[in-house]
């Protein structure tokens, strides 16, 4: 396993008791993968019984399939732009365990041939096993829908609305925020690694933080061939895994529940980061709240060169930055109260070059005490 995170808080003792956070685990997962049953550009390998060892391979407890909803259903067309609009939206299969349903209803605008963004949704089914009810997403006729359409129709479905690669460089698929309704932003697309697009996202994750939105920041290999080898081949064939989406998952959850409940770290393998937050009273993870002041724990390594870990409150500045190397380093931090999240950064950001073993966290909310 390239990549793991430590649950446990401090070496310091919480009364008696060494502080931890609820009984659980971190678990590693994609929130954003195609197959070749419901997504017309793979190379066709993306099978069931291949999804098992390559999640394996990737170190993957689970993955959600969100394949093309103008392609699922449309497979057996020459082009599926010729009949959209067809179910079903998630592909039954003998699909390996940790295997959860999604689609990514896939939008276009074309006005006088012209492509306009209105977006592409991940659409997490809250089960994860369905879309119960669903036909089909409405996706067709192109320029009849805004992406307020698709947050609306994944809502219907009893969904969960993620705005993936929402200041994607190919522009047709960017998003139109049209609706601010979604419950996510995919602030980390495998295509290019981290790039410039993944930091105006991560910009509008702290911004839409900062004005009291529980918006809940994910990442996804946006994967379409599993056999890859990491990190991927140029800007639009992301390894499976690229980045991974881990979540704490507690005591009778999925997966998917701790990733709704926003308890999320984003890393890439070969990198390591862990955040807790705690006092007497008690201890939280990130996508947590808990009154102040309270101690933050950071412990974080990375086999890319050139990094820093740094603790930044949402929308304003650097709290502390450190230098990070493969050596693991763990730091504390004091707070009184605010919003903020941890990033495993470079020295040198190039907003017009992709970065490798980029890691951070969901926001950790420390309240004001009264």
């Amino acid at each position: 396993m390239t990549v793991f995170l430590l649950s446990s808080p401090s070496i310091f003792l919480w009364g008696c008791v060494e502080p931890e956070l609820p009984a659980g685990a971190w678990s590693p997962g994609d929130v954003h993968v195609h197959s070749s049953l419901g997504s017309n550009d793979t190379d066709g390998l993306g099978t069931p019984e291949a999804l098992g060892p390559a999640m394996e391979a990737a170190g993957l407890e689970w993955v959600v399939l969100t394949d093309h909803s103008n392609s699922a259903g449309s497979m057996h067309c020459e082009d599926v732009e010729d009949c959209p609009n067809l179910g079903p939206e998630f592909v039954e299969a003998d699909w390996p365990e940790g295997v959860f349903a999604g689609s990514e209803i896939s939008l276009i605008h074309d006005l006088d041939e012209t492509l306009i963004p209105n977006g592409h949704i991940g659409c997490v089914a809250e089960n994860g096993a369905s879309f119960p009810g669903l036909d089909h997403f409405t996706d067709r006729p192109a320029g009849s829908l805004e992406g307020a359409d698709a947050v609306r129709q994944c809502h219907e479905a009893g969904g969960w609305a993620i705005i993936n690669h929402p200041y994607a460089a190919a522009g047709w698929i960017a998003y139109d925020f049209t609706s601010e309704t979604f419950d996510a932003l995919e602030v980390y697309n495998g295509g290019a690694r981290f790039d410039a697009w993944d930091h105006q996202t991560l910009t509008a994750w702290e911004q839409r933080v900062k004005d009291g939105r529980s918006v809940v920041p994910v990442g996804g290999s946006d994967c379409h061939r599993w056999s890859v080898e990491p990190p991927g081949d140029g800007l639009t064939n992301p390894a499976l895994g690229w980045p991974t989406t881990w979540v704490h998952v507690r005591e009778g959850e999925t997966p998917i529940d701790a990733l709704m409940a926003g308890r999320v770290v984003i890393a890439e393998p070969g990198t390591e980061l862990s955040v807790t937050a705690f006092n007497k009273v008690g201890v939280i993870g990130p996508g947590e709240s808990i009154r102040g002041p309270v101690t933050i724990r950071i412990q974080a390594s990375t086999q890319e060169p050139n990094r820093i870990v740094e603790l930044r409150e949402v929308g304003g500045d650097s709290v502390v930055t450190r230098p990070l190397t493969a050596e693991e380093l763990i730091f504390e931090r004091e707070v009184e109260d605010g919003v903020f999240y941890v990033r495993v950064w470079t020295t040198d950001f190039d907003p017009h070059l992709d970065e490798g073993g980029m890691a951070l966290t969901a926001a950790l909310i420390i309240e004001e005490a009264p």
